[in-house]
């Protein structure tokens, strides 16, 4: 099949029109790029409905039919125009966004606007076994970029938008609030709880500090402010797993 090389060829512009959010969230699809990415996504059961990439794509091919889709060869020009990095490996193929899912275990809140820091904390939430709720005004979780920091991640968990009302709620704070480590002595193991990670230069918003059951920080020097989202939500994340561990998770049932 001879490749596509027009940017402008029908299949090519739908396609790209998935790197803006508003029509990711029109059409219900996004793109999502590489051979691991793609192999997670069929594995996990996502159909597929077209991959594109280079004419000698080691990969691409059985990957397509692997997940039911077509298979696109294009130029690397097209290639580029499609891929949400700026040197792309391929192949990139659409999938529909899976239904925001009901969590089932605790929850990694994400309130974050950096991509890189969302797919992170969702591959953290996969690592400690957790689900994700992400905030209206948090990046778009199903966005190119995000998927590819989460690495396969949501493809692990459930990712939805909103915390049940009956769960606790923990506020991620840089100074003043306990230390995670000590969940044991505070958290109920009889309820689930939603660790509440705000957004990389303003913090969590006051309100929802306000309303949160309780607020932690991480004990550190106090020379420094901060430290990044992604960082201090993995280190609770993970001490929140303990704890639970330890509680041998009475609210599994829930």
């Amino acid at each position: 099949m001879e490749p596509i090389r027009s940017v402008r060829n029908t299949r090519v512009a739908a396609a790209a029109g998935l790197h803006r959010t508003r029509m990711r969230r029109r059409r219900g699809e996004t793109l999502l790029e590489g051979p691991h990415l793609l192999e997670a996504a069929v594995a996990a059961g996502i159909p597929v409905s077209v991959v594109f990439g280079l004419p000698d794509d080691p990969h691409g091919p059985d990957l397509a039919a692997a997940g039911g889709a077509d298979w696109v060869p294009v130029t690397e020009t097209v290639l580029r125009h499609l891929a949400p990095t700026e040197h792309p490996r391929g192949p990139v193929a659409v999938i529909p966004i899976p239904r925001p899912s009901p969590p089932s275990r605790d929850l990694l809140a994400v309130a974050v606007r950096d991509p890189g820091n969302a797919g992170t904390l969702i591959r953290t939430a996969a690592a400690f076994e957790l689900d994700v709720a992400v905030d209206d005004g948090a990046v778009d979780p199903w966005s190119p970029k995000v998927l590819r920091a989460g690495a396969g991640a949501h493809f692990r968990v459930a990712v939805g938008r909103s915390i049940p009302a009956s769960w606790g709620r923990i506020a991620t704070v840089p100074r003043g609030g306990r230390a995670p480590d000590t969940f044991g002595e505070f958290l109920d193991p009889r309820r689930r709880w939603a660790i509440l990670v705000g957004d990389e230069a303003h913090g969590l918003a006051s309100e929802l500090v306000a309303t949160a059951d309780v607020t932690v920080s991480i004990p550190m020097e106090r020379s420094v402010e901060s430290l990044n989202a992604a960082v201090a939500g993995s280190l609770v994340a993970y001490e929140l797993r303990r704890w639970r561990s330890r509680a041998g998770n009475p609210a599994a049932g829930d």
